[in-house]
């Protein structure tokens, strides 16, 4: 596929890579290691010679590293994903072709084989004008897609993903950016793929990464609806997180329950932080 690169953004993902990419040797695919670990690196390419295995100077996060890989590869159409999935080269071709069959679209997905915990698109699905080929591959117009996406390099030059984000709600502010800019959303409903969720990482990291996750998202959450709508409206939106937060961390001492308080407190300095302005600085330390 000479249109396409596949990326993935990871972490300490070695295992999650290996599978997911078992299937994908047909295509170009650049890694963004964030883990700085080259032993990984040695490992994935010397198996798959497809795979280019880029090694940041530091940990980039979620949207840097999809902006470095967006920058990096040399193809029209770019497949941004996290490790944690299963999808058959089947899916990805056919995927890429209903992008082709779409004029001025930011980005396509297809969607989760199980869609009864959560969904990777929301807010609206628009019905199209029908014609043989939307309807028969069930393809709908959305507002937001998280992450799995196909993107055209020469449709998002203004519109790559905003540094400020180290993890969570990149993607939808990207999305959003791309809706309000007029560049459409679409999911493919015939198309699926396993999402397994934030299940990349290998466990001896797992709590971590649990820690990370839970500053971020409620950082992210709280900047993400500040930057886009207002800071009042942010504030409605983070304030059940907070008190959540809070009546856990009570809970969670008085229970003694060391890393369930320390993890609640970490929610709370998320937003603590976030609220103040301060800019996203809490990363991961893991010592080799």
């Amino acid at each position: 596929m000479n249109d396409l690169t596949i990326v993935f953004n990871a972490y300490y993902s070695e295992k999650s890579l290996l599978k997911v990419l078992a299937n994908l040797k047909k295509f170009k695919i650049i890694v963004i290691e964030n883990s700085l670990d080259e032993k990984i690196k040695y490992k994935i390419e010397k198996k798959y010679t497809n795979v280019k295995v880029v090694i940041p100077k530091e940990n980039l996060g979620v949207a840097k590293g999809y902006n470095l890989a967006i920058k990096l590869s040399k193809t029209k159409y770019v497949f941004l994903n996290n490790p944690d999935i299963k999808i058959s080269a089947k899916t990805i071709t056919h995927l890429l072709f209903c992008a082709k069959k779409i004029k001025n679209f930011g980005a396509i997905s297809a969607v989760y084989d199980d869609e009864k915990m959560h969904k990777n698109y929301g807010n609206y699905e628009k019905k199209l004008t029908q014609s043989k080929f939307l309807s028969k591959n069930k393809i709908t117009e959305v507002k937001l897609i998280d992450n799995n996406f196909i993107v055209n390099k020469t449709k998002i030059k203004k519109n790559l993903f905003d540094e400020k984000y180290f993890l969570w709600f990149e993607t939808y502010d990207f999305c959003l950016n791309l809706w309000r800019n007029n560049k459409k959303l679409f999911i493919v409903k015939s198309l699926k793929f396993k999402h397994y969720g934030s299940s990349s990482t290998e466990n001896k990291y797992k709590k971590i990464v649990i820690l990370s996750r839970a500053w971020h998202f409620n950082w992210s959450k709280f900047y993400y609806y500040r930057k886009n709508f207002t800071y009042i409206y942010a504030l409605t939106k983070i304030l059940p997180n907070l008190i959540k937060a809070t009546k856990n961390l009570l809970i969670n001492i008085l229970k003694l329950n060391k890393f369930d308080a320390y993890v609640s407190f970490i929610e709370i300095f998320g937003i603590i932080s976030s609220i103040l302005c301060i800019r996203s600085f809490y990363r991961p330390k893991i010592k080799n």
